[in-house]
């Protein structure tokens, strides 16, 4: 009960953490703002929305659980705990030196052929191209925040059966897409895609920040929890 208790709150903050990530926010409102300049509808903008993100989540959901399947078949689930923890604490250091040293070597992004193959999908702005663009999101949001998942995985191996496991990734990849679906549904007006596009290139980088210090703390209270 307890540790049920410990583990809700964590997959529900982890999960809205992970979503903060400024790749996945730049591209979406990116993708908007494409919609708007191609003269799409504004329900085909919505319908596009709609299936990029469910594609998001349901990609991310199938990585997660393949990964926590792999963790589940060796015998050492304090290991991939203290692991996950390391990585979150590495990336957060990274995702630090993002935001003070933003030319600095090893770029904590999406990689630039990502980029290029999801912005030829985009351009199509079919129901297809929905799918497969958030699927490639999905997969390479990584770089991002990708550690913060692993901490989360590691920990749920450690504490959870496989079967309860999956359902707090239910849980977590909702909690990931949930300001997604805020930010979509907000800027599918052309004039607020507009401020908040502004707002992002003006303020995204500090989103490096946040996320630095919010992960080397995930990671350390995981470390602390386990040793």
């Amino acid at each position: 009960m307890v540790i049920m208790q410990l583990t809700l709150p964590l997959v529900i903050s982890t999960g809205l953490l992970d979503s903060l990530n400024p790749c996945a926010i730049s591209l979406l409102l990116l993708y908007i703002a494409l919609m708007f300049r191609m003269h799409k509808t504004h329900a085909r903008i919505v319908e596009f929305g709609l299936f990029y993100i469910i594609s998001i989540y349901v990609t991310y959901l199938f990585i997660g659980m393949g990964l926590l399947r792999v963790f589940h078949l060796f015998g050492t689930p304090g290991f991939f705990a203290k692991a996950g923890a390391i990585i979150a604490i590495t990336f957060g250091l990274l995702n630090m030196k993002e935001y003070f040293f933003p030319n600095a070597p090893f770029k904590i992004r999406i990689p630039l052929n990502a980029r290029q193959k999801a912005s030829e999908w985009a351009h199509k702005a079919t129901i297809p191209a929905a799918i497969v663009l958030g699927a490639l999101v999905g997969i390479c949001e990584f770089p991002c925040s990708g550690a913060v998942y692993l901490a989360v995985l590691g920990y749920l191996r450690a504490k959870e059966s496989f079967a309860n496991g999956v359902l707090y990734l239910l849980l977590y990849n909702l909690m990931f897409v949930l300001p997604l679906v805020v930010i979509y549904l907000a800027a599918t007006n052309k004039v607020v895609v507009e401020k908040m596009t502004n707002w992002q290139e003006q303020n995204g980088r500090k989103f490096h920040l946040i996320l630095a210090a919010l992960m080397i703390a995930l990671g350390v209270s995981i470390l602390v929890w386990f040793v």
